[in-house]
């Protein structure tokens, strides 16, 4: 789980909770468990790999130390949290992971990259109009045959919810189906795998976290609630290409440099 392979920078007994249950907050489990299957399948060696969006740096940092012979570059528009980032690195003596505060739109690193990470990052610029944009970014930062692996939040009007629990979290007009294929057609990527992930029970954990709001009391309580959800959504629901779900993992493929040639 996220946050066992950099527990070592925490104070205990941070330090020991995250070494035996990673991160708790119940949607960053639901994020990792979601893409960790697509990640761990990599190579382990000779991976370059693009966090676009990192925020703070976890999930660069964490597979930084899980994969030692990756090279993972973080990049995000905030300084504050690029900052942060630096001082995790540093803190964990990390040295396969660089930080970069750049604007998706204006990033022009000097290499390609094999992968291509985007979680829960890409949506703000797609709900902003620039979506075409971001996707050729996409496709222009992979190297041929490269992988992008995307998580988003699925359109607002297709996610389940209980009506009576808050919304699971702010629901938007992205993502749909059609909308991620034409965006991937449209910058040169195939899509290998776009698959509904976290369904209706999975969804609902998420409500009753929010519902819990700031109260630390009322977030022990419910806690068992969410992850007993969480469990029972994704033991019980199979792949299923047009089933509930409350987000998107998207596999896409850029174009062979011989396919785009014959185009």
């Amino acid at each position: 789980m996220l946050g066992q392979a950099t527990a070592r920078a925490q104070p205990a007994p941070r330090r020991w909770m995250l070494r035996l249950w990673g991160a708790a907050d119940i949607h960053t489990r639901q994020k990792w468990a979601a893409l960790w299957p697509h990640l761990s399948r990599l190579p382990h060696a000779g991976v370059r790999l693009l966090d676009a969006g990192c925020g703070d740096g976890r999930w660069s940092l964490e597979l930084a130390e899980r994969r030692p012979a990756w090279r993972i570059t973080g990049i995000d528009i905030t300084p504050a949290d690029v900052a942060a980032a630096e001082r995790a690195r540093l803190a964990l003596g990390t040295t396969n992971a660089s930080f970069a505060c750049a604007d998706f739109l204006e990033y022009a690193p000097a290499e390609r990259f094999d992968v291509v990470l985007a979680v829960a990052s890409a949506h703000y610029l797609v709900e902003a109009g620039r979506g075409a944009e971001l996707f050729r970014r996409f496709g222009d930062w992979l190297r041929p045959g490269g992988q992008l692996l995307l998580f988003g939040p699925r359109r607002g009007d297709e996610v389940p919810r209980l009506a009576h629990l808050p919304p699971p979290f702010r629901l938007r007009d992205v993502f749909s189906r059609a909308a991620l294929d034409a965006l991937c057609r449209e910058s040169e990527l195939d899509v290998e795998l776009l698959m509904p992930s976290i369904g209706p029970l999975g969804t609902y954990a998420k409500q009753v976290s929010c519902g819990a709001g700031g109260s630390r009391a009322m977030s022990l309580v419910t806690y068992p609630l969410q992850l007993c959800l969480t469990s029972l959504d994704r033991v019980g629901r199979a792949a299923d290409a047009d089933g509930l779900s409350s987000a998107w993992v998207l596999v896409a493929r850029r174009r062979p440099a011989s396919a785009e040639a014959a185009d």
